[in-house]
């Protein structure tokens, strides 16, 4: 290894900086946070968006800045979260989250919704202008929506098997009018492609759809619209595989729109709980979004379970009537109707798809009917004007690794319900709250004795992100595996390991490790590196990534592992895997030898030179460690 040691002093400049946050984290996990008792606040940063619940990778609830009552917390993968609460004091509305209301109601509904509407359709291009009110359709076949395969799960009535189909929809609309003010929807579901317009007027295009989704209409599409019969002419193309296609005409709902804007206080987001408060007349609201799957003293990891407790303060005595509302659209999100709701052991319980929401049954309504779950419940003395909203959601795909399905942690015996998570959370609920307020104090004082603000604010919210894009899986054996979308990838692994050891979770750094030296010591994987992944969820395959990027891997896990002995001073886990990390070393001083320094300006530049000195490094330190533990 003389080559690399030789060049430490000019190529490490760029990758020493992972290196030294381990040796700062490490003394600081050392040390004691017991010596002193103050809190470092972080009320008043404002972080561009992080996560608000960790619940599952499908499911987890992000916020935008401190928006929380001025739009909708968006899920991970950027859809809107359509959670509406409302705090009722005296009568009086206060919307304290969520934007103004999602519900809608159909002027032209989908065929899932009624029983097919009935429109004019070809399958040959029909002309120039055939999209516009004015043509002439009456030489077209006339066919029951949906369109597509008749043996399929949607309900389609007319059989669509060519290529590309034009279809057009007349729409009576008696009152022009009652759209004034609100929005104008279409509902849509599209297997490939679809291209809209109203009247004439082009409207949107949307690629392939497999739910039945939303889309707003801009103004000016609007605006094409009039009294009496509109036509809304959709293109749809076929690329390949059963094709699908169903669209309608939906209004905006102002339910809520009497509810006045709760008015925003403070937010203070810490590593297991993001807290809200906000004024709504005379009395102050209290948000605490908390991930209880990030809980150390009860053994959670993986939990699909979060949850929001509220409560409301007065400043004098004066009696109030105050009842909280959280509404769901679950039609919006899911594109189905369908809700169910019941009572069970002192909790009621609503459902949609795979989506569960909970409250007491102490004062607590619950309504599931035209697509919305509906909870709400009366605060007062006697419930100490508190409560909380359990959220859950269950991931319907199975694992698949080396032909085994593997469940997920928290139902590896394959006999647990969701529901029962959220009721044995729900059930100390408070004690969550205590043991995470004690968590985010220790994690807040560490975070400002490693860095400043800056550093608190992007380490603490990066426990959650990391949470909540990353599922928990046990092996045939029993080992825990880490797995985001795309399985094994090194890179994030690497980018995620200053936060995990931050918050000294050795277990999840090597759950991050393990599937990718189980996948190098299996029989069919002969070469000398590791790989850059192992497939995309929920099936591992092969790597995703046409660029092997062996360097980069190779030095990457050698600097994981190296992370993982150092933190927990026991040598046994890089034993477990000795034969791996030599041959990965190996490797890399070989490449090394094959490689040319020019100029120290062009190696500043140079990762591959910079990730094989680092690995060599990192390498050199396990020997090192090796012989001392």
């Amino acid at each position: 290894m003389e080559i690399g040691f030789k060049m430490i002093s000019i190529v490490v400049r760029k990758g020493i900086i992972y290196l030294e946050i381990i040796i700062s984290l490490l003394s600081v996990c050392s040390s004691s946070c017991s010596e002193r008792r103050f809190t470092y606040s972080l009320s008043g940063s404002s972080p561009s968006e992080h996560t608000l619940l960790a619940i599952a990778p499908d499911f987890s609830v992000k916020a935008i800045g401190n928006t929380l009552n001025k739009g909708y917390p968006l899920l991970r993968t950027g859809e809107i979260f359509p959670l509406i609460g409302i705090l009722k004091v005296n009568g009086k509305s206060y919307r304290f989250m969520g934007g103004d209301s999602l519900r809608i109601y159909s002027i032209a509904p989908l065929s899932d919704d009624t029983l097919g509407w009935t429109g004019r359709y070809s399958y040959l291009f029909p002309g120039e202008g055939w999209e516009r009110q004015e043509y002439d359709d009456t030489s077209w076949s006339e066919g029951e929506s949906a369109f597509g395969p008749v043996a399929g799960r949607y309900p389609v009535h007319t059989e669509w098997g060519a290529n590309n189909i034009y279809v057009r929809r007349h729409i009576v609309v008696d009152n022009k009018d009652v759209l004034k003010g609100r929005k104008v929807y279409i509902r849509y579901i599209c297997d490939d492609v679809m291209k809209l317009y109203c009247n004439g007027y082009y409207c949107l295009e949307k690629n392939f759809t497999p739910q039945v989704e939303c889309q707003e209409l801009s103004d000016e599409a609007v605006a094409r619209i009039h009294d009496g019969e509109n036509i809304f002419a959709v293109y749809g193309r076929n690329t390949g595989g059963p094709a699908l296609l169903d669209f309608g005409l939906y209004v905006e709902n102002k339910t809520y729109s009497d509810a006045e804007v709760a008015i925003f206080k403070r937010m203070d987001v810490q590593a297991t709980q993001t807290h809200y408060i906000f004024q709504c007349g005379e009395v102050e609201l209290q948000l605490d979004f908390v991930s209880s799957s990030l809980s150390e003293k009860w053994d959670m990891t993986g939990w699909p379970v979060g949850f929001l407790s509220y409560q409301v303060r007065t400043e004098n005595e004066k009696q109030q009537e105050i009842e909280i509302w959280f509404d769901v659209d679950t039609e919006w999100m899911f594109g189905k109707c369908k809700t169910d709701s019941w009572s069970e052991d002192g909790w009621k319980i609503g459902k949609s798809d795979s989506l569960y929401l909970s409250m007491m049954e102490d004062g607590t309504r619950v309504s599931s009917n035209d697509g919305h779950i509906i909870l709400s419940q009366k605060l007062y003395a006697g419930n100490e004007n508190k409560g909380v909203l359990l959220l859950g959601y269950e991931e319907g795909r199975a694992f698949q690794y080396s032909g085994e399905s593997l469940r997920p942690l928290w139902n590896k015996d394959g006999t647990r319900e969701v529901k029962e998570l959220m009721m044995s959370v729900g059930n100390r609920y408070q004690k969550f709250k205590t043991e995470c307020d004690e968590l985010d104090y220790r994690w807040n004082i560490k975070a400002f004795q490693v860095g400043n603000e800056a550093f608190a604010g992007s380490m603490l919210s990066a426990y959650r992100n990391f949470m909540s894009s990353h599922r928990f899986v046990s092996s045939s054996d029993n080992k825990l595996f880490c797995f985001g979308d795309t399985l094994g990838n090194v890179r994030e692994a690497y980018k995620s390991f200053p936060a995990l050891l931050f918050f000294n979770r050795t277990d999840w750094m090597k759950g991050l490790l393990e599937p990718i030296f189980a996948y190098c010591e299996d029989i069919h994987w002969a070469k000398r590196y590791p790989p850059y992944d192992i497939g995309l969820y929920p099936i591992a395959s092969k790597q995703v990534k046409l660029e092997d990027c062996a360097i980069e891997a190779a030095a990457n896990i050698l600097m994981m592992t190296t992370a993982i002995i150092e933190a927990e001073q026991d040598f046994g886990y890089a034993d477990m895997h000795w034969e791996q990390l030599c041959l990965w070393a190996d490797y890399l001083q070989e490449r090394m030898k094959k490689m040319t320094f020019p100029s120290v300006g062009l190696l500043e530049h140079d990762d591959e030179r910079v990730k094989c000195v680092l690995g060599l490094m990192a390498y050199h330190k396990l020997v090192q460690l090796k012989g001392n533990l």
